[in-house]
């Protein structure tokens, strides 16, 4: 035990203030005796000890002023506490499609899962680990935590991925964590190197590249294709498939195609280290899902299969409204040497709200409706007023004419400039520069369009026509009538093939964004629904995407992680795509088993410190003042009843 502030025992000198204040203030009492006789013989000693007689007050006073002391004094029992810093772990698994590479004692991402448990039962004390994956994109798993629980709880749940990996995005992230511990280290459980991700090591960061893979052997489907029309026939549609072989040495690869599961080619091919060979796939007869598989001798099976959709050929019911034939009469043409078009002409008195819905794609030419059609439409030489005369919200504000187009200016004649060729409705179009328009509307497009027609305009270009997709449907506005054209003359071959590619851009049964997604990727779904939507992925999980009750959301679908076909169910819909690997980098074992680029390692150590420290117990004491206090009066009430005080 020890005190803090010695200089309070000064006040022990008030003990001998309460004596002095003792033996002055002793009360005499007179007692009359007949004679003085019985005092004579008495000593003096005798007569001066009783005249201050200690009692119990006396006592009490002298204790409680020593408990004072005490308090100031600060009384104390030491006792040493150890501290333990321990280490703060990140650690980064990568999850992509190379990590299922066999290895002697399974996949490399077995093998990864393996030391990431064994790294967390060394866990000392005081350390702490934090869990992150890294494939397409990266994850945080768990925060830091010493729950050793809890964090193989976390690493057995985690799966490799069909995707490839954007390792550099994980170490990146990692990185900005070990900045800001204490006795941080890094951990990367991969099949890559530091020198592949252009990662380069700071000084002062504890970071180790723990790699796996050793078998480099791989043959992998490198692409395939359907390329189809709306005005092919399925026997007229091309397919092919190509088959790569990442390894050096010779392979002998078998080759199958699947339509609807059933078996539509097979055949052998022989390639030699670092070749890659195309198949042409005839026999297409429906649509449905296609499917490509290889089997030989290899390490990594999941670029052994690869997936296509064969859009379903269906008739496309048109609308047209328009109050002239001129546009009709040129689209008949294409109708009669085609016979995958059904169109009906109404007048802009005829149409009716809902009048769509029976129809596939409505052309309204020279007339827009007062509200969104909610189908693909293709607005030819719109009206630039906000309403339409006879409607019942005439002289109101026209909200879906004021989001679908603002017109600048009108000129009365001009010539193309520009135009946007990687657009599927300028497919295959050259030389639209020579193309002379008359009455063009300069259009200010909206956020959510692009540009295909520009002009020369004032002070820049103008756009004159601009597609995108609003409110999840398809939408094309030109700002010159088309129907002004000959489509039959040779001269206007081009306005007729850009006719051609906006009707099958329109076409609903159309799945061009579904047939080169990659996995990794998201699926933007080209319209909007109610109530929530269910992705069912190739792996029989599902995944549910719940809708803001009674509002129309765009859907976006960013859990495609698995190579095959993914089915949208919803309140009134019924979709399906399908997603591929496709991925260089990750069907290449070669190069990143041939570097053996190995980053500075230190380990953290754990740091101990021990500690003094003094446990005051000096208010405990204080504690028992107001007892003592109350134990003072008590007696001296008893007292001053009695007499005797």
């Amino acid at each position: 035990m020890g005190f803090i502030n010695l200089i309070a025992f000064g006040y022990l000198s008030l003990f001998g203030f309460v004596v002095l204040l003792y033996f002055f203030s002793k009360k005499k009492h007179v007692v009359e005796v007949p004679s003085m006789m019985p005092w004579l013989v008495l000593k003096e000693d005798v007569v001066r000890s009783k005249l201050f007689k200690i009692d119990v007050l006396f006592l009490l006073q002298l204790l409680l002023i020593l408990l004072l002391v005490f308090f100031l004094a600060r009384p104390y029992l030491k006792s040493s506490i150890i501290n333990i810093s321990g280490k703060n772990v990140i650690l980064i698994v990568d999850t992509s499609a190379s990590m299922q590479t066999v290895e002697d004692k399974g996949s490399r991402f077995d093998l990864a899962k393996a030391e990431a448990l064994k790294m967390v039962s060394k866990l000392g004390q005081g350390d702490k680990m934090m869990v992150l994956s890294t494939d397409s994109s990266s994850r945080i798993h768990s925060e830091f935590t010493h729950d050793k629980q809890k964090l193989n709880s976390v690493i057995e749940s985690l799966r490799p991925k069909d995707t490839g990996t954007n390792l550099e995005e994980g170490v990146s992230l990692g990185v900005s964590f070990l900045k800001n511990v204490e006795r941080g280290e890094m951990h990367i459980l991969t099949d890559q190197s530091p020198s592949s991700i252009g990662f380069t090591q700071q000084e002062g960061q504890r970071i180790k590249f723990t790699r796996y893979g050793k078998n480099s052997e791989n043959v992998a489907i490198a692409s395939l294709d359907v390329y189809q029309d709306m005005f092919k026939d399925y026997t007229e549609r091309e397919s092919y498939v190509t088959v790569k072989n990442y390894s050096e040495e010779d392979k002998d690869v078998t080759v199958k195609v699947f339509l609807n599961d059933e078996i539509i080619k097979e055949t052998e091919i022989a390639l030699q280290g670092g070749e890659h060979k195309t198949l042409r796939i005839d026999n297409l007869n429906a649509s449905g899902i296609l499917k490509a598989e290889i089997e030989t001798d290899d390490f990594l099976s999941v670029d052994n299969t690869a997936y296509a959709i064969v859009n379903d050929i269906k008739a496309i019911k048109i609308l047209l409204v328009s109050d002239n034939n001129r546009l009709k009469n040129e689209l008949e043409k294409i109708q009669n040497s085609t016979h995958r078009i059904r169109l009906t002409r109404i007048k802009t008195t005829d149409y009716v709200d809902g009048i769509t819905a029976d129809y596939d794609v409505a052309i309204f030419h020279k007339y827009l409706p007062n509200i969104n059609p909610d189908i693909n439409a293709l607005y030819v030489s719109p009206p630039a007023n906000t309403s339409n005369p006879g409607s019942e919200v005439e002289g109101k504000e026209n909200l879906f004419h004021r989001s679908l187009f603002t017109v600048l200016r009108v000129s009365k004649s001009a010539r193309i400039i520009d135009w946007d060729n990687t657009h599927p409705t300028m497919r295959h179009l050259d030389h639209l520069d020579k193309l002379n328009i008359r009455n063009v509307m300069e259009i200010k497009p909206p956020p959510w369009s692009t540009p295909v027609i520009k002009i020369a305009g004032t002070p820049m270009d103008a756009t004159v026509a601009f597609a995108g997709n609003y409110e999840g449907k398809r939408t094309m506005v030109f700002g010159f009538d088309l129907s002004s054209f000959d489509f039959s003359e040779s001269k206007n071959l081009k306005i007729l093939i850009m006719i051609l590619n906006i009707i099958q851009w329109l076409n609903p049964y159309e799945e061009e964004e579904s047939l080169k997604l990659l996995t990794g990727d998201q699926y933007l779904a080209n319209y909007i629904k109610q109530g929530e939507v269910k992705l069912l992925n190739p792996r029989g999980e599902t995944e549910v995407y719940p809708l803001k009750k009674d509002v129309k959301e765009h859907v976006v679908l960013n859990k495609v992680e698995y190579v095959g076909e993914y089915r949208i169910t919803g309140s009134n819909i019924q979709r399906k795509f399908v997603a591929n690997l496709f991925d260089d980098n990750e069907s290449n074992l070669i190069s990143e088993t041939t570097d053996n680029q190995e980053l500075n390692f230190e380990e953290s150590e754990v740091l101990t410190t021990i500690e003094d420290k003094k446990n005051e117990f000096g208010k405990y004491l204080l504690l028992l003042t107001p007892f003592i206090l109350l134990l003072e009066w008590v007696i001296y009430y008893k007292k001053v009843r009695s007499g005797t005080a």
